[in-house]
């Protein structure tokens, strides 16, 4: 092997071991901020929950929680509280606490659909809630959806058709 195949080979390798380790790096770091941003989505949302859950608690119950049985157990949780790191599942959801307690006393079932939340701290978060029950919608205005939404569908067709006429691309229809 010759001088110059050996030094092209060689920088090669080292260019190579660079560029993965370097796309490794970017990654990672990347996969940390985004990990990290998550912890502070979560941490902010419980905190914006506890906030909304001791504005709606009802005065009446504010001196029973104060008891030296409550404190110290209260005090105990609190010195042992997990680290942001570990969040519990379980939690409910500020949109879910926060309209069923609007709408309703806490802890008793709803039927009434809830409006979306939208988040004032995140510009492009909304938590919508579940689509509504089709049996709560009478047969009419099933039909009426139906028919919405197949004519909806068809002007979506229409557009897709017009724009690849006018950009010259064809589409093969699978029946």
């Amino acid at each position: 092997m010759s001088r110059a195949s050996k030094v092209f080979l060689a920088s090669s390798v080292v260019l190579t071991t660079a560029t993965v380790w370097g796309v490794h790096f970017l990654q990672k770091r990347e996969s940390d901020t985004m990990y990290l941003g998550v912890l502070r989505d979560e941490a902010r949302i419980k905190d914006k929950a506890a906030r909304l859950a001791s504005a709606l608690t009802p005065s009446a119950l504010l001196p029973s929680t104060h008891s030296p049985s409550s404190s110290s157990s209260s005090s105990s949780s609190s010195s042992h509280s997990p680290s942001p790191l570990s969040s519990s599942p379980s939690s409910p959801t500020p949109s879910s606490s926060a309209s069923s307690s609007s709408a309703h006393p806490p802890f008793t079932p709803s039927i009434s659909q809830p409006a979306p939340v939208i988040d004032p701290d995140c510009e492009v978060c909304r938590i919508s809630p579940p689509p509504q029950i089709s049996e709560k919608q009478s047969a009419d205005e099933r039909r009426m959806e139906r028919e919405m939404r197949a004519q909806e569908y068809v002007a979506q067709r229409k557009l897709a058709e017009d724009l690849g006429r006018e950009q010259g691309v064809k589409q093969e229809r699978l029946v």
